[in-house]
């Protein structure tokens, strides 16, 4: 084995954790929808010792769930459309997504997966199970990523009805995909992370899950 090979695993075990990092100083710059802090902080190294001070600023936005709504009886996928205001300069700022939310104070992710499900799609959610987690920036932003597939029953889908609260702007349109079909829009530009994400673990794990599902 080469020294530059890792040994023959599907685990990874990082050397150092967040024991391994010392916060020297925290300052607030901003605190509207999103949060701003800059952060004074140093690190343990892998060659020994620690780093010098490094000075970060960071967008914090804290825990979200997305959720990838699947009928497994009629092997369909549902997806939201929305506007996204920092999407403005790419083709359209419409895109196409999973239903996701904030975690808000006192819930669980599976709490928030059922209620953004139900305020962003008008579906109630049967079975969840956990996909994966995920850090979508870790350079700039603290945020980390919960993602479910949530079973659905394609019957309740009203494709006529627009959904998101009023009071915080929302305007969604649903798309009702055959699961395939949604895969395959992996070819044709989707380009938010936790959709594509979504629809490449459904790829490799629907077989399965259609056959646990409907057992």
């Amino acid at each position: 084995m080469s020294k530059h090979t890792e040994p023959n695993s599907a685990e990874f075990v990082p050397q150092y954790d967040h024991s391994d990092v010392q916060i020297i100083k925290e300052e607030s710059l901003y605190d509207g929808f999103f949060k701003m802090k800059k952060v004074t902080l140093k690190h343990r190294l892998f060659k020994g010792g620690w780093s010098g001070e490094i000075e970060r600023e960071m967008m914090v936005r804290g825990d979200a769930v997305c959720v990838l709504l699947y009928d497994p009886v009629e092997d369909n996928v549902l997806l939201i459309e929305q506007f996204r205001a920092c999407a403005v300069n790419h083709t359209s700022p419409w895109l196409l997504e999973l239903v996701a939310g904030m975690v808000e104070s006192g819930e669980s992710n599976e709490d928030v997966a059922r209620r953004e499900s139900l305020e962003e799609a008008g579906v109630a959610v049967a079975r969840l199970e956990w996909m994966l987690n995920f850090v979508p920036s870790p350079g700039g932003l603290v945020e980390y990523l919960k993602m479910y597939v949530g079973e659905f029953d394609s019957n309740q889908v009203n494709l006529t009805q627009s959904y998101g609260l009023e009071g915080e702007n929302e305007d969604i349109r649903l798309h009702l995909y055959q699961a395939d079909d949604a895969i395959a829009l992996l070819q044709s530009g989707i380009d938010n992370a936790s959709t594509i994400m979504g629809l490449q673990w459904l790829a490799l794990n629907k077989k399965d899950l259609q056959a646990r599902w409907l057992a």
